[in-house]
């Protein structure tokens, strides 16, 4: 899993307005400038997750994700960013971005709903939110701000949402509002940006069907390629960026790779595998990513990874290390 590094580099570059120089940036992420100058580079994504921690402590913004976010006024990157900029309206812009936005960060998913209204629903990884709950806070603050400033710049209107739905706690929500024009809830199930189907229908500036035409053909190009993975790697892919709480049973992984589960278990068996020995490895690494946060304590991790009970997990634990998972975060510390 990652994340497009010329996003990254966006993100540098509008946070130098508060503070927080480019190559100061760089150097405490542990992000090279080479990392993030090409499209289609991607940053390991618990590095990318991390950027907002020296962007608060440089900043000293509390919201600098809202920030950053309401000065990048161009979201979009690379061929999927082309397409959207080409397409009709920002309804199939939305579209765009839903289909093929797990491009430039799987650790994110996008779900498109218009019925009365029109709803962008952005789900962020649950690993993501339990393993570094106040850095997603800021990028999901920050990504929900860069698309509705996108639409403003591609339309070259001011598009006024319904009303936001934001999953966290309230903060400072005066600056919310002022910001987006709207109503701002929080403590939501889901986060979304509900529009009125009359400015959903807004057609964008940039619209060019030939162009379309052509990045809609190299991005389903790409969308193959790398669906010429392996079984066994696309659905260690499904299986972590899928991940609510829970692992995906084989019915659901087998659903998200558009296949039956039968064809998925003949697949694996070619590649002497198994769909219960992958889930096995997904569940030891998100296990081991979720003890390195000191506030989730072990039995609710056991609980997240579905064991029946804390021995259950203490067993499986052991198989994988030898050890136990006290003394695993004993080390950790």
């Amino acid at each position: 899993m990652a994340c497009q590094g010329t996003l990254i580099r966006s993100i540098f570059q509008t946070a130098t307005s508060f503070g927080a120089a480019f190559d100061t940036l760089c150097q405490v992420t542990g992000i090279s400038p080479e990392e993030i100058n090409d499209s289609e580079k991607m940053v390991e994504w618990e590095k990318a997750a991390l950027i907002w921690v020296p962007l608060l402590k440089l900043s000293g913004d509390p919201l600098i994700g809202l920030h950053v976010g309401m000065e990048l006024n161009n979201l979009i990157q690379g061929m999927v960013g082309f397409l959207i900029q080409s397409s009709k309206d920002i309804n199939q812009g939305l579209q765009i971005l839903c289909r093929y936005g797990h491009l430039g960060s799987p650790m994110v998913e996008y779900t498109y709903v218009a019925n009365e209204v029109v709803v962008l629903e952005i789900t962020q990884n649950k690993l993501w939110l339990m393993k570094h709950p106040e850095p997603a806070r800021h990028a999901n603050d920050f990504l929900i701000a860069a698309i509705v400033n996108t639409l403003h710049t591609l339309t070259g209107k001011h598009i006024v949402p319904l009303r936001i739905e934001l999953t966290f706690d309230m903060r400072e929500v005066s600056e919310y509002r002022k910001f987006f024009g709207c109503e701002v809830l929080f403590n939501k199930d889901v986060n979304r940006i509900v529009l009125s189907k009359e400015d959903a229908s807004t057609p964008l500036l940039t619209h060019d069907q030939s162009m379309f035409q052509l990045f809609n053909s190299l991005v389903t190009e790409k969308q193959a390629l790398l669906e010429t993975n392996s079984a066994a790697e696309n659905l260690k892919q499904v299986l972590l960026t899928q991940f609510k709480g829970r692992i995906p049973t084989i019915d659901e992984a087998a659903m998200a790779l558009n296949m039956t589960p039968r064809n998925l278990q003949r697949k694996l068996l070619q590649e002497q595998t198994t769909f219960r020995d992958i889930a096995g490895e997904i569940r030891k690494e998100i296990a081991f990513q979720l003890m390195q946060n000191p506030a989730i304590k072990i039995s609710e991790v056991s609980d997240i990874l579905g064991y029946s009970d804390l021995t259950s997990f203490r067993k499986a634990f052991k198989t994988w290390t030898n050890s136990t998972p006290r003394a695993i975060r004993k080390r950790q510390v």
